[in-house]
Protein backbone atom coordinates (compact mmCIF):
# COMPACT_ATOMS: atom_id res chain seq x y z
CA UNK A 1 0.00 0.00 0.00
CA UNK A 2 1.27 3.42 -0.98
CA UNK A 3 1.51 6.38 1.32
CA UNK A 4 -0.91 8.76 -0.63
CA UNK A 5 -3.55 5.05 -0.10
CA UNK A 6 -2.79 5.18 3.75
CA UNK A 7 -3.48 8.29 3.97
CA UNK A 8 -6.21 7.82 2.34
CA UNK A 9 -7.55 4.65 4.79
CA UNK A 10 -6.88 7.42 7.40
CA UNK A 11 -8.79 10.09 6.61
CA UNK A 12 -11.67 8.18 6.21
CA UNK A 13 -11.22 6.27 9.28
CA UNK A 14 -10.82 9.11 11.28
CA UNK A 15 -13.22 12.07 9.78
CA UNK A 16 -14.79 13.53 12.02
CA UNK A 17 -13.44 11.56 15.07
CA UNK A 18 -11.12 12.60 17.82
CA UNK A 19 -7.67 12.17 17.31
CA UNK A 20 -5.05 10.98 20.28
CA UNK A 21 -1.74 10.62 19.56
CA UNK A 22 1.75 10.07 21.27
CA UNK A 23 4.84 11.82 19.55
CA UNK A 24 8.36 10.93 20.54
CA UNK A 25 10.91 13.95 19.50
CA UNK A 26 14.58 13.57 19.17
CA UNK A 27 15.96 16.81 19.26
CA UNK A 28 19.06 19.29 19.53
CA UNK A 29 19.64 18.96 23.71
CA UNK A 30 20.41 22.81 24.19
CA UNK A 31 17.23 23.43 22.86
CA UNK A 32 15.24 20.78 24.39
CA UNK A 33 13.83 23.37 26.93
CA UNK A 34 12.70 26.03 23.98
CA UNK A 35 10.97 23.19 22.05
CA UNK A 36 9.16 21.72 25.19
CA UNK A 37 7.97 25.16 25.89
CA UNK A 38 7.01 26.41 22.27
CA UNK A 39 5.15 22.87 21.94
CA UNK A 40 3.45 23.44 24.90
CA UNK A 41 1.81 26.61 24.02
CA UNK A 42 0.06 24.70 21.16
CA UNK A 43 -3.95 24.32 21.86
CA UNK A 44 -3.99 20.95 21.08
CA UNK A 45 -0.76 19.69 23.27
CA UNK A 46 -2.35 18.17 26.24
CA UNK A 47 1.02 16.82 27.85
CA UNK A 48 4.49 17.92 27.21
CA UNK A 49 7.46 15.46 28.88
CA UNK A 50 11.23 16.13 28.67
CA UNK A 51 12.73 13.00 29.44
CA UNK A 52 15.60 10.88 28.55
CA UNK A 53 15.79 7.39 26.72
CA UNK A 54 15.24 7.06 22.92
CA UNK A 55 13.78 10.35 22.84
CA UNK A 56 14.03 13.59 24.63
CA UNK A 57 10.75 15.22 24.49
CA UNK A 58 6.92 12.96 24.52
CA UNK A 59 3.89 14.84 23.57
CA UNK A 60 0.51 14.02 24.14
CA UNK A 61 -1.88 15.56 21.38
CA UNK A 62 -5.06 15.50 20.70
CA UNK A 63 -7.27 16.77 17.44
CA UNK A 64 -10.88 16.62 16.58
CA UNK A 65 -9.65 15.21 13.68
CA UNK A 66 -6.92 13.27 11.20
CA UNK A 67 -6.57 16.37 9.26
CA UNK A 68 -5.55 18.12 12.47
CA UNK A 69 -2.82 16.01 13.62
CA UNK A 70 -1.58 15.66 9.57
CA UNK A 71 -1.31 19.54 9.75
CA UNK A 72 0.61 19.67 12.92
CA UNK A 73 3.12 16.93 12.21
CA UNK A 74 3.22 18.71 8.63
CA UNK A 75 3.35 22.17 8.75
CA UNK A 76 4.29 23.61 12.63
CA UNK A 77 6.48 21.02 13.67
CA UNK A 78 8.45 21.27 10.53
CA UNK A 79 8.52 24.77 11.08
CA UNK A 80 10.43 24.07 14.66
CA UNK A 81 14.05 24.75 15.09
CA UNK A 82 15.92 21.63 16.65
CA UNK A 83 13.84 19.24 16.08
CA UNK A 84 15.99 16.31 14.49
CA UNK A 85 13.14 13.61 13.86
CA UNK A 86 9.69 12.48 15.49
CA UNK A 87 7.64 9.52 15.52
CA UNK A 88 4.26 9.59 15.93
CA UNK A 89 2.12 6.75 17.86
CA UNK A 90 -1.62 7.36 17.51
CA UNK A 91 -3.73 5.79 20.56
CA UNK A 92 -6.51 2.90 19.17
CA UNK A 93 -8.19 2.56 22.81
CA UNK A 94 -7.65 4.69 25.74
CA UNK A 95 -8.41 2.88 29.21
CA UNK A 96 -7.24 5.22 31.49
CA UNK A 97 -7.00 8.86 30.88
CA UNK A 98 -6.04 11.85 33.71
CA UNK A 99 -6.64 9.55 36.55
CA UNK A 100 -10.05 8.08 35.07
CA UNK A 101 -10.53 4.91 34.10
CA UNK A 102 -12.34 4.52 30.41
CA UNK A 103 -15.46 2.73 29.09
CA UNK A 104 -16.10 0.65 32.47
Amino acid sequence: MSDVEISKELDEYYTNKIVTALIGIEADVSRVEAIGGELAKENFTEDVFIVTGDYDIILKVRFPNYDGLQDFLVNKMSQISGIRGSKTMMVLTIKKDMGQLMGE
